[in-house]
């Protein structure tokens, strides 16, 4: 009789975790809303204070269109909507996805359009490279918009950069 635990392992078990954490992250997400569902203001941070790691935002010439409140919030969209840190880690220096803040990427070249429309089609089972065979899904299973994937992708781009 062959065993199949392994490949159950890999494949069901990376799943299970971002489950896990996506539902940890949805409640800690609507904490900030109201009965209403409108989000509570929050004063404007720094691009320093708004890094879940405390990492300075990059200082190479930002692409078009890429302002400080868009790397702010994509930050925050970072360690919160988004749910990157369930796979990238609070860091961003990678945990079940890849490290986000080298000059090395696995998929495409880095670049802040690039980065958008990986992070909106995500990283099928054929490209993905690490060693669990971890895919990520569509806007990584987020529940955001494109506005805040454009967000997230500008803040992603300054750890490298």
């Amino acid at each position: 009789m062959k065993r199949i635990t392994f490949t159950f392992a890999r494949h069901v078990l990376p799943l299970l975790t971002v489950l896990m954490v996506v539902g940890c992250s949805v409640d800690a997400a609507t904490e900030d809303t109201d009965d209403l569902g409108a989000t509570a203001s929050r004063p404007a941070t720094s691009v320093d204070d708004a890094s879940p790691s405390g990492l300075a935002a990059g200082t190479a010439e930002r692409p078009a269109g890429v302002t400080d409140m868009m790397v702010q919030e994509g930050a925050q969209i970072y360690a919160g909507a988004g749910i990157c840190v369930a796979c990238h880690g609070p860091d961003a220096k990678g945990a079940i996805g890849p490290d986000l803040t080298d000059a090395e990427w696995l998929v495409g070249d880095g670049e802040y359009e690039q980065l958008v429309d990986q992070i909106l089609k995500g990283v099928s089972a054929d490209e993905a490279t690490n060693e669990l065979g971890a895919i990520m899904p569509p806007k990584g299973g987020a529940a955001i918009t494109d506005t805040q994937v454009r967000a997230v992708a500008a803040y992603i781009w300054t750890l490298s950069h």
